[in-house]
């Protein structure tokens, strides 16, 4: 998904933006009087850093605000994410984002608007199902002849949907990966327990909720299938 697809509507462009020439002093009443904790700075209608109050006012302290232009700070330079960016490549980028607001460029360069970091951390856990209604499953397998398509069949023949699901190394020294996985499923208990048989290694589950009654249910059913034979 490109981002211009996903902020459609939620891209930003009626906050304060500065270019890098403005005075510090004026930027600071500004940002002070509609209560702005960042603004982006623009240079030639390009994002080159996120001014804070907090910048503002250690200049305040430092220098002579009066006189002092933004381009003479010493601001942090600003990472932008583009229109035209694939949401996926975004994901490595967000450790950079140290303020409140991302700045968003459009293919040019040009400045486009902000978003809301906690906006993108949302958009994130949706596509992830990482909310309610979904639950956490990690399976530790050999990572060699690995076939995922086996895994997740396995998963889907005991009436579970796989929502994503991520692949790491369980630590430095071992040997195997990490599968975990999101999903569905109206029988987590009995999910377990076929993935066990089946020798499957589990290394996380979500909570099994009422885990006693669903023992007991699992033992009653096993009952009935012996009478049955």
């Amino acid at each position: 998904m490109q981002l211009n697809e996903f902020i459609e509507h939620r891209l930003d462009t009626t906050g304060p933006v500065f270019a890098d020439d403005a005075l510090a002093a004026e930027v600071l009443a500004l940002m002070q009087k509609g209560r702005h904790e960042c603004a982006p700075v623009l240079h030639e209608g390009k994002i080159t850093a996120m001014v804070t109050i907090a910048d503002l006012l250690m200049s305040e302290r430092m220098q002579k605000a009066d006189t002092t232009r933004l381009s003479e700070l010493k601001l942090e330079k600003a990472e932008s994410i583009g229109l035209h960016d694939h949401l996926f490549d975004v994901f490595s980028r967000i450790r950079f984002f140290t303020t409140p607001l991302i700045a968003v460029s459009n293919e040019n360069g040009t400045y486009a608007g902000v978003l809301e970091k906690e906006i993108l951390f949302e958009h994130i856990a949706a596509l992830f199902h990482l909310g309610e209604g979904g639950i956490t499953l990690e399976l530790e397998v050999p990572s060699f002849e690995l076939k995922l398509s086996e895994v997740i069949a396995t998963l889907e023949k005991n009436d579970a949907t796989v929502l994503s699901f991520g692949i790491y190394p369980p630590a430095p020294e071992g040997e195997g990966m990490v599968i975990a996985f999101r999903l569905q499923t109206h029988d987590l208990f009995r999910l377990v327990k076929n993935l066990e048989k089946y020798g499957y290694l589990i290394r996380y589950t979500s909570p099994l909720f009422m885990e006693k009654d669903d023992e007991m249910r699992e033992k009653a059913l096993e009952f009935i299938r012996f009478m049955d034979m």
